[in-house]
């Protein structure tokens, strides 16, 4: 999520969680989040700590956050547990997804929290 200015950073609703990861300024002097080299989640995760997915047409990342996780702010934990670096790049459709249940969300977001 770009913002023109690093006072804008703090318009954040509390629930958009990017407003803990670190903030980077590009070379057009643009402030930016840099979410997806913040965390990292294991890759042989359980299958008990997730679920899937199976995209669809038109499907965008907080459509899917908000359709399985009931909050399109989570889209970036979607992300990572499915080790996708570039959130811009579009899902194939019937591409399968792993969705981090709602236990694992919390605890991720708790340990995020403590720092």
């Amino acid at each position: 999520m770009k913002q023109n200015e690093i006072t804008d950073l703090e318009k954040l609703s509390p629930e958009n969680l990017e407003n803990i990861f670190n903030v980077y300024k590009d070379l057009d002097g643009m402030y930016f989040y840099n979410l997806l080299q913040t965390i990292s989640i294991p890759q042989n995760l359980p299958e008990s700590v997730y679920s899937t997915y199976a995209v669809r047409q038109g499907d965008t990342w907080p459509f899917i956050s908000h359709k399985t996780l009931n909050n399109p702010n989570l889209w970036w934990l979607i992300l990572v547990v499915n080790n996708i670096q570039d959130p811009t790049k579009k899902v194939e459709p019937g591409t399968t997804i792993r969705i981090p249940r709602p236990e694992f969300v919390r605890q991720v977001i708790a340990q995020m929290k403590k720092g």
